[in-house]
């Protein structure tokens, strides 16, 4: 009898410690999915020259992501742009709240790799 209530209460530990698993994959997923995006958007924004309003709004809706200049917003040919796009996640165990994740980039206007 008690081997079996024993299983029971080691099964509960067993299924949190699956979901904190899936939630770290899942957080890892979202992490590598922005740093693709963010690889893109520095080439768009290398090539298109200009931050305004119109591109950043092109940018949040075609990639969907929280798109933020964060350094040099008026660049010219040559200069260093620096951005930060953020995407938020829904997790099982970690946070019961939204999770936000952040990643800062930079690139150069002109140039394209």
């Amino acid at each position: 009898m008690s081997y079996k209530l024993g299983l029971l209460l080691s099964m509960v530990f067993v299924i949190l410690f699956f979901m904190l698993g899936i939630d770290l994959i899942s957080i890892q997923f979202a992490f590598g999915n922005l740093d693709a995006k963010s690889i893109s958007i520095s080439y768009r924004i290398s090539e298109h020259g200009t931050i305004d309003d119109a591109f950043i709004e092109e940018i949040e809706n075609y990639y969907d992501v929280d798109f933020t200049c964060t350094s040099n917003c008026t660049p010219l040919f040559g200069d260093i742009v620096e951005y930060t796009i953020s995407s938020e996640i829904k997790t099982l165990v970690v946070s019961p709240d939204l999770l936000t994740i952040r990643i800062s980039r930079s690139t150069v206007i002109g140039f394209y790799n």
